[in-house]
């Protein structure tokens, strides 16, 4: 009989050869494997197999349907012939062998995978702990507070105020980036190292120092190190009586500035020194009552002043610091502005005729033109640009300067004061409503969030947070905003709830009556600043436009 003849049909083949049954079983297997492995294998942290069982069970597909051909004996055997059958069993044998060859195959890509996986995390954890390239801006630097080496703590005021003095020397170089006294306090006996404080400040460099005050004499010893390299710049010590301390000061700054190759700028002798050792004490003490900022602290830092003033008529600094005080304590005690303004003014201008390069005298001045009745504006203006022409570093004069300039020239100063002084918690108000007002709400986010890390008692943040939030349609977190401040005065908790529950209605309707009855509750007090420009926040959150504009006129 002829093969012709003998040899099924191809369809009656794989019918005879159950293919079908085999490709139905083998997908069904595959599958459970497929499943079981995608769990299990990630559990003992052989994640990186689960392509390798993909393949292996996909490759091994037709392998399975050759081994079905050739090893499941169809039907009637009898009608293949004996060259067929030999052909059956090669085939068999070739399959087998290719079989083996598939899995082996298999087992090495997933040893590939494995060490491709491994490879790649060395990779991820190699960038993940490598430190980000540092490259702070060029000659700056902060002055941390010099160690009192003196056994009495009562001593701390002198150490802190030469280093201020010192800070505010340097910050006089137009060439140099100085950070602020007011942040660089808060480093007292810091245990972080030279490169943590200048990736945190983002300055250059370093001037550590140490003060030792016995009787009349002085010895003041410095370093100056670089936070990239950690290596040490330069050094000295000095040794004076207590009534050339400014001639310590103009050393230690020339020697600085000599060190960082940087020009320093000619300046006259420090007019605004004293040689009254008494008078500089009682400055002294005073510099420290006054970054204190309560009521109690400033009353006694005037005493100070005013009788370092009487000490020594031409102290122009003296002078400057007692204007600044009684303004600060114009806004913070029931010391009424107008009717302190024209004392605010005249120690300014006592200040500046004594040293036109006092910075604190012309901030001081312009703080008095712009809160006038009625206001001088560009006088203000032109005492601000003056003062920021003799102290570039000085983050106060920045800050005051950007509320009277146009939104982005505002915006600009704003950042460059949080840049020199990055716990002043005024600069990052003002950056946070100045990119509120140009919508830049990832800056918002930013500020913010700084403010009420700084301020966590400071609902205004929370309020600046949630409406950049609902800009940036993050609904959850515009809601969370209020969860991250801690209000101290009851005011302040209605505040909160009426900005949470009026939040949640935003992005949730069925909130809106509870909204609005806890904003309505809040409009009680309308007439108190602190609360009318977020009461009108809360108002336009909701459409409620007409209240808002009634709560417009109390601000």
């Amino acid at each position: 009989m002829g093969a012709d003849h003998n040899t099924p049909a191809f369809f009656t083949r794989l019918k005879q050869h159950r293919l079908y049954q085999v490709t139905l079983g083998y997908a069904i297997v595959a599958g459970f494997f497929i499943q079981i492995g995608g769990r299990a294998l990630p559990y003992f942290g052989w994640g990186a197999a689960v392509p390798a069982v993909i393949i292996v069970l996909l490759a091994g597909f037709p392998v399975a349907l050759a081994l079905a051909w050739m090893l499941i004996e169809p039907q009637d055997p009898a009608l293949y012939t004996d060259w067929q059958k030999l052909h059956w069993k090669l085939g068999a044998t070739i399959t087998a062998t290719v079989s083996v060859l598939v899995i082996l195959s298999g087992l090495y890509a997933w040893k590939l995978s494995v060490r491709h996986a491994q490879r790649l995390a060395a990779i991820q954890a190699e960038a993940t702990a490598a430190p980000a390239s540092f490259n702070p801006p060029a000659n700056s630097l902060v002055v941390l507070p010099f160690r009192n080496l003196n056994a009495d703590p009562a001593q701390q005021y002198f150490s802190d105020g030469i280093t201020e003095e010192l800070t505010g020397a340097l910050g006089h170089n137009p060439v140099l980036r100085v950070i602020a006294w007011k942040t660089a306090s808060t480093l007292h006996n810091s245990n972080l190292t030279a490169a943590d404080i200048g990736k945190q400040l983002n300055v250059a460099y370093i001037l550590y120092g140490s003060i030792l005050h016995q009787g009349e004499q002085v010895r003041i010893a410095v370093e100056l190190v670089n936070t990239v390299t950690n290596y040490q710049l330069w050094s000295a010590h000095y040794d004076a009586s207590f009534k050339n301390i400014f001639t310590v000061q103009d050393q230690a700054t020339a020697a600085i500035a000599q060190a960082l190759k940087v020009q320093l700028v000619a300046v006259d002798s420090p007019a605004n020194g004293t040689s009254n050792p008494e008078a500089h004490e009682l400055v002294l003490k005073g510099r420290t009552l006054f970054n204190k900022q309560d009521v109690a602290s400033l009353a006694q830092a005037q005493i100070y002043f005013e009788r370092a003033a009487a000490l020594d008529p031409a102290y122009a600094e003296a002078h400057a610091l007692l204007s600044r005080t009684l303004f600060v304590l114009t806004q913070r005690s029931d010391l009424a502005l107008q009717s302190t303004l024209s004392r605010i003014r005249a120690e300014a201008n006592r200040a500046r005729t004594l040293d036109p390069r006092n910075a604190d005298a012309w901030v001081a001045l312009g703080n008095a033109e712009a809160s006038s009745n009625p206001p001088d504006f560009a006088e203000a203006r032109a005492a601000y640009r003056q003062a920021l022409a003799i102290e570039p570093s000085n983050a106060g004069a920045h800050n005051a300067y950007g509320n009277l300039l146009p939104l982005k020239q505002a915006l600009a100063q704003a950042r460059e004061a949080t840049a020199l002084d990055p716990v002043n918690k005024d600069a990052w108000n003002n950056l946070a409503v100045d990119a509120q007002d140009l919508g830049d709400w990832p800056q918002v986010v930013e500020a913010a969030g700084v403010l009420i890390r700084l301020d966590p008692q400071n609902v205004d943040g929370a309020f600046l947070l949630a409406n950049a939030y609902q800009q940036l349609q993050q609904y959850d977190a515009m809601i969370g905003a209020f969860e991250r401040v801690k209000p101290a005065t009851s005011l302040d908790k209605r505040q909160v709830k009426a900005g949470r529950l009026t939040y949640q209605a935003v992005h949730d309707p069925k909130f809106r009556r509870q909204a609005l009855a806890a904003v309505k509750a809040l409009a009680r007090h309308a007439s108190n600043p602190a609360a009318a420009s977020n009461l009108v926040q809360l108002y336009l959150a909701l459409g409620e436009t007409a209240p808002a504009l009634g709560a417009l006129e109390n601000l």
